[in-house]
């Protein structure tokens, strides 16, 4: 039986020196498996490293959707640009800094989410910088105070649903959050009664590119995603 379209959805800010290995590595591996059919969703954001150059050399190659812009849009955009401008029956929303392998998407083939439902990656154990883990525990318990919901890695950057579902949950909500947008995806998820279900994926090391927010701009961020997080319990 033919397997419906997979669309891999990357927003994307200066990653260079990780996006030509990223998508290689990928597509060598899911060429493998039979009867699956896939895309590649380049959200591009305001790159200037030269990234924009680079996935136009891929384009060439691979089956690619480029969303290159000039001007940065944000990471929580740039996730649902990819989201509406992909074909696929199924969507996996994942970073393009390869700390999330193709094995992880591989090993749950065969466990997708159906209606009303997203899977969620679980990172066992998260491989980032000291601070931006201790910020996550904390941010977690406020997370849970506000929406009940006891995701044990509510920021993980690796979601897959069906398009369909993605495409239920309002934008309005989803951009409340602009540094923590998978943080505000569960938020909104349970506001509207979405299951999730959390699956363990190896996470690795950052090899090349900025790992994590600076410390100085933590309480700014701090901040907003706790106003983000506000707004959206509060929303109708």
């Amino acid at each position: 039986m033919k397997k419906k379209l997979f669309s891999i959805v990357l927003p994307i800010h200066n990653e260079f020196h990780n996006l030509k290995k990223l998508i290689h590595d990928w597509n060598y591996e899911l060429k493998k498996k039979k009867n699956f059919n896939f895309e590649f969703v380049l959200v591009e954001d305001g790159s200037t490293d030269g990234t924009k150059d680079l996935i136009k050399i891929l384009e060439k190659k691979y089956k690619i959707i480029n969303l290159s812009s000039n001007i940065k849009r944000g990471y929580g955009r740039a996730v649902l640009d990819g989201i509406y401008n992909s074909n696929g029956y199924f969507v996996l929303c994942t970073d393009s800094d390869n700390q999330i392998k193709v094995g992880s998407l591989i090993k749950n083939l065969e466990n997708l989410p159906k209606k009303n439902e997203f899977l969620i990656g679980n990172r066992s154990p998260r491989k980032d910088p000291i601070n931006r883990i201790i910020y996550s525990k904390i941010f977690r318990i406020f997370h849970i105070m506000l929406f009940g919901k006891k995701i044990s890695d509510p920021s993980c950057p690796f979601v897959i649903g069906l398009n369909s579902e993605f495409k239920k949950l309002p934008k309005n909500l989803l951009l409340k959050m602009k540094e923590g947008f998978w943080w505000g995806f569960v938020a909104t998820c349970t506001k509207y009664n979405k299951n999730l279900y959390e699956v363990p994926i190896k996470h690795y090391k950052r090899t090349a590119g900025e790992a994590g927010y600076k410390i100085k701009n933590l309480l700014g961020i701090i901040y907003r995603n706790c106003l983000g997080l506000i707004k959206i319990k509060i929303s109708n």
